[in-house]
């Protein structure tokens, strides 16, 4: 006799927020040389709310920060209601003394034309568009909603797309401030 025991949704997310902070993330650093440093770009800050906006940002200018990289459609309102949840928790990663953490956003190239308004709009995070020059979405191997997390090197920490993961619940977000935080000290 097979006896099941129901998962109510409470211990899913339980178990998959201890999935999230014990299971490391695939390497999709620069496979070619073997190391895990991510292809550098520099594209224009675009968000006229953010601090760097005009200047030139990407790995290399946020050396010795840990910065967190969202990938979006800035048209799809999904994606804009997730760097919204980014915004809010670099705002609390900086109010509570963390100031060597970074998130920024990329548009891909495949939604150029995608209104930016909304996507920028009382928020304060850098958002650039990525280029057929730089094509950081393919480089880096990236999915709509990928938040990829690197250490103050400019390494790779951690991964996590944020469809199904909603950083708007507590503990995910939580555990999105936790490992900005760890990656600091890699």
């Amino acid at each position: 006799m097979h006896h099941r025991y129901p998962l109510n949704k409470s211990c899913l997310k339980l178990i998959f927020s201890y999935l999230l902070v014990l299971i490391p993330a695939c390497d999709i650093g620069n496979k070619e040389n073997g190391n895990n440093e991510y292809t550098n770009f520099s594209l224009e800050d675009i968000n006229p709310n953010s601090p760097t906006f005009g200047d030139l940002i990407g790995p290399s200018f946020y050396k010795g920060n840990a910065s967190g990289y969202y990938f979006g459609d800035q048209g799809w309102g999904l994606c804009r209601t997730r760097f919204g949840v980014l915004n809010s928790l670099y705002k609390d990663l900086v109010g509570e003394g963390y100031n060597n953490v970074i998130i920024a956003g990329i548009n891909g190239i495949a939604f150029i034309d995608s209104d930016l308004s909304g996507m920028i709009e009382d928020r304060v995070l850098p958002w650039v568009q990525d280029k057929i020059e730089s094509d950081i979405w393919n480089n880096w191997d990236i999915s709509l909603r990928d938040f990829v997390i690197l250490d103050a090197n400019g390494n790779f920490f951690y991964i996590v797309n944020l469809t199904d993961f909603d950083p708007s619940i507590e503990s995910n977000y939580n555990n999105l401030k936790q490992l900005l935080i760890d990656a600091r000290n890699n």
